[in-house]
């Protein structure tokens, strides 16, 4: 057989191979997967490290960490235990108000707030412009605004901490986003590493999530604000000063 001939049968195989083979899955269909799984639970906790980069006055981009520790029974009741190298902060909600205490200053304020989890913190986030650490986790609209303002990439199955992923890569007009979600029938978020483009140098942040528990037994009372001896408290001035 010549030459030429056997360069038009290997490209027809190589054809007939990617013609038969399946698309990559839908980023949007494993991350919606992921995400109903966190949503639908009736009680949860899981924990997370957290590095990220902070660009110092001269440009130079300094690394630091910091752990998170999120329990949820739903509809109304969230604690948020958050520390790292440069801030420490604690959240409580019980059903009737939020609480946030800055830990590092012995400062906490008080919200009378009524709703679901996802709804106290939409409501606090939209009137007093405090967004809670992992928040977007919790809000069941995040991952539409997500479909509708970053394009999504299927990168294959990774390892994240010692486990196959998919790897997912969503990019967004200021920042790109990456994502590990575990294989199988029950997904889970693994990691997360943010790159934000509109700053300079180009920072990141990475999370990384264990001890995922769907079935958490939480003592209610884990939700109802214990504040350290001589605590102040201040107020939350709406958005707008009103």
């Amino acid at each position: 057989m010549s030459k030429p001939i056997q360069l038009l049968l290997s490209g027809a195989l190589l054809l007939s191979a990617a013609a038969g083979a399946e698309p990559p899955p839908d980023p949007f269909d494993i991350l919606r997967l992921a995400s109903d799984r966190v949503s639908a639970a009736a009680s949860l906790s899981f924990q997370v490290e957290k590095r990220f980069d902070v660009v110092l006055s001269d440009g130079a981009k300094v690394e630091y960490s910091g752990a998170l520790d999120v329990m949820v029974t739903r509809p109304e009741g969230l604690f948020m235990d958050y520390g790292d190298d440069l801030s420490s902060k604690r959240v409580w909600y019980d059903g009737r108000t939020m609480t946030i205490l800055d830990s590092l200053k012995n400062l906490y304020v008080t919200v009378a707030v009524e709703g679901t989890v996802a709804e106290a913190l939409e409501r606090v986030a939209r009137e007093y412009g405090a967004e809670m650490p992992l928040a977007p986790l919790l809000k069941k609209d995040r991952l539409e605004k997500m479909e509708s303002a970053m394009r999504a990439s299927y990168l294959g199955i990774h390892d994240a901490e010692g486990e196959p992923c998919h790897h997912l890569l969503l990019r967004g007009e200021h920042a790109d986003m990456q994502l590990w979600i575990t294989t199988g029938d029950e997904p889970l978020l693994r990691k997360t590493v943010v790159t934000f483009w509109d700053i300079e140098s180009s920072p990141q942040q990475s999370l990384t999530f264990s001890d995922w528990d769907f079935q958490a037994d939480i003592d209610p009372e884990v939700f109802k604000a214990r504040l350290p001896e001589g605590a102040v408290a201040i107020e939350f001035l709406p958005l707008g000063g009103e």
